[in-house]
């Protein structure tokens, strides 16, 4: 079945979600890799409050993606944005996505240690080699932080319309397409 999600979204909308459906996701996006992952999970750790930009991003989705950037002028383009494997943020994701609040994870291969039931989070799977077609739905880059980890490690703030298509891998029940 074909799901049409917009963002910011209420974890109601993510249950009839079940595994093998087609999902696009229109709205606010992030993207973060391993050493975003790592300075989050710093953050709660320490007590601090991430930057302000952060507070935007609650009942969105957080894209496991190191894009590659161009910049034009004074705005960033992306060139291509394909997912990068999530079991690299296994030890740290169920604590970003509870500090977060998010209920949406995007990336490939799967997360085995992802608490879907309790903290009520999906993960959609997007192809790996189609970084050049996601790119294309990526309408805007609203803004950046972290550009210090570079580029494909900063966090990438993304307006995205029909994003996908994404299949529901993990669903809130608990259900695995990895299992």
């Amino acid at each position: 079945m074909r799901h049409n999600i917009n963002l910011p979204t209420k974890v109601e909308d993510l249950l009839p979600l079940k595994i093998g459906d087609i999902v696009y996701l229109n709205g606010s996006i992030i993207t973060a890799r391993d050493l975003a992952h790592k300075r989050i999970s710093n953050y709660i750790h320490e007590k601090k409050p991430l930057p302000h930009s952060f507070n935007k991003i609650k009942n969105t989705a957080l894209y496991h993606c190191g894009p590659i950037i161009k910049k034009i002028n004074e705005k960033y383009k992306i060139i291509s944005a394909g997912p990068t494997t999530s079991a690299r943020m296994n030890s740290v994701e169920n604590d970003i996505i509870k500090f977060l609040d998010i209920h949406i994870l995007i990336g490939k291969g799967g997360m085995k240690n992802l608490d879907e039931k309790n903290l009520k989070v999906i993960y959609l799977s997007y192809p790996g080699g189609c970084g050049a077609v996601a790119s294309r739905m990526i309408k805007e880059v609203v803004h950046v932080e972290w550009l210090d980890l570079g580029s494909s490690e900063a966090v990438w703030f993304l307006r995205v319309d029909q994003f996908g298509p994404l299949i529901v891998a993990q669903d809130i029940s608990g259900n695995s397409l990895y299992k």
